[in-house]
């Protein structure tokens, strides 16, 4: 099992899109160039940021964007999909399938990881290297230790999303073409982005669960474990009727 799994981190991430995902990770390098270039690019609230609000800031960035994610989609496609429909997958035939499907999901996971990684390093080191010249930048590691859980937790709750927009293309990456995936995906992000105006859907649906529960009144531990659990069911089912599929699935 660790060996399919190795093999398949290493050959997915030989693959062009792999590279293009790891190519965004330095996106924080080229803003902080940017910066000190043109001042007046970067925009954002408050007086001053340290190097932790604005890691932070650019992982929202990179959420709002989206083509991380997309990349990874197309990535997941070229595992699934692909491989099915040009019968590359027989050649694991003596493999059980569900160890397959655990060896391609941890390699689509592990490419996404990597990516937000290299992402958030490259934000800490290029605050420092260049960005701490800014006029906002105060040169330090946090401007507001005061708001240091918030920070957190939007970020976690960023990463969390992330993963379950991933899963979603998963399995649509399992079932149908490239773009269909993608599209997919992309209807579900904007959904998700909608759904919290909707009362009914608020406790059931786990993204944006942070406006979901007033964190005024419900310490950010509890908002943020009842999130992981949510997120966690979304996850299994999301699993279950893959493995069932994939393990059902003819391949010749």
């Amino acid at each position: 099992m660790n060996n399919l799994i190795r093999y398949e981190v290493k050959k997915t991430l030989k693959r062009m899109d792999a590279k293009i995902l790891m190519l965004l990770g330095l996106w924080p390098a080229l803003l902080s160039v940017l910066v000190i270039l043109k001042d007046d690019v970067f925009k954002i609230e408050g007086s001053t940021i340290g190097a932790f609000e604005y890691a932070n800031y650019l992982i929202i960035i990179q959420n709002d964007i989206f083509l991380p994610l997309l990349l990874t989609v197309l990535i997941a496609s070229i595992s699934f999909y692909q491989e099915i429909k040009q019968k590359t997958i027989y050649f694991y035939k003596d493999i059980p399938r569900k160890n397959i499907l655990k060896a391609k999901y941890i390699s689509i996971y592990s490419i996404y990881f990597v990516f937000l990684i290299l992402y958030i390093i490259m934000s800490y080191l290029f605050y420092f290297l260049a960005f701490r010249y800014h006029r906002m930048a105060t040169g330090t590691f946090i401007a507001y230790p005061e708001e240091i859980l918030d920070m957190i937790y939007t970020s976690a709750e960023i990463v969390l999303g992330a993963t379950l927009y991933i899963h979603v293309g998963i399995c649509l990456a399992m079932r149908t073409t490239t773009g269909i995936a993608i599209f997919g995906t992309t209807l579900f992000y904007m959904f998700a982005k909608i759904i919290p105006n909707f009362k009914i859907f608020k406790l059931i649906f786990p993204i944006g669960y942070k406006e979901v529960l007033d964190v005024t009144s419900h310490p950010y531990l509890f908002s943020f474990t009842v999130s992981i659990v949510i997120y966690a069911i979304y996850h299994f089912v999301f699993y279950q009727i893959n493995k069932k599929t994939f393990i059902n699935m003819q391949f010749n």
